[in-house]
C-alpha cells in the first residue's frame, strides 16, 4: 500500500492528514467548543452553539481537500500534491494569520503564516515529486 513512500512524501501526507483532521477531531473530543478555542479563536466566538454549525461546514469542506490529496498520493500524481501545498500553504497561511491577527492573536497568526509558507515553498520546489528528469 506504501510501497510508493518517500520521506520528501511527508509534508504532503502531513497536509492531507491535517485537514482530515479538523471534521475528526469535534467527534472524537466531543467538544466543538474546545477544538476553536485550541484554533485560537476568542471563548466570545467559541462559547456561541450557533458558530459550530459554521465551523463544521468549513471544515467538511476543507477534509474534502485532504482527501483528494490522499487520492492523489495513492494514484502517485506528485505533481498536483506539490499544487495543493502552494495553494493551501500560501492561501491557508495568509488567511489564518489574517483572521488571527483582527482577533487580537497577532502572533499565533505570524506563526501559522510562516509555518504554512514553510509548506508553499516546499511545494514550489517541487518536493513531493523529487529530482525530475
Amino acid at each position: 500500500m506504501f510501497e510508493q513512500f518517500r520521506f520528501r512524501h511527508l509534508p504532503a501526507l502531513f497536509t492531507a492528514a491535517a485537514q482530515c483532521w479538523g471534521t475528526i477531531w469535534p467527534i472524537l473530543s466531543g467538544s466543538t467548543r474546545s477544538v476553536m478555542l485550541h484554533y485560537g479563536l476568542d471563548e466570545r466566538v467559541a462559547d456561541v452553539p450557533e458558530t459550530w454549525v459554521v465551523w463544521h461546514v468549513g471544515n467538511a469542506r476543507t477534509a474534502c481537500l485532504g482527501i483528494l490529496m490522499f487520492i492523489f498520493y495513492f494514484q502517485r500524481r506528485y505533481d498536483v500534491l506539490d499544487i495543493f501545498l502552494i495553494v493551501s500553504g500560501g492561501y491557508l497561511g495568509l488567511a489564518d494569520c489574517y483572521l488571527l491577527w483582527i482577533e487580537g492573536l497577532g502572533s499565533m497568526g505570524v506563526f501559522r503564516l510562516l509555518s504554512s509558507s514553510v509548506f508553499a515553498v516546499l511545494g514550489a520546489a517541487g518536493f513531493t515529486q523529487g529530482a525530475r528528469s
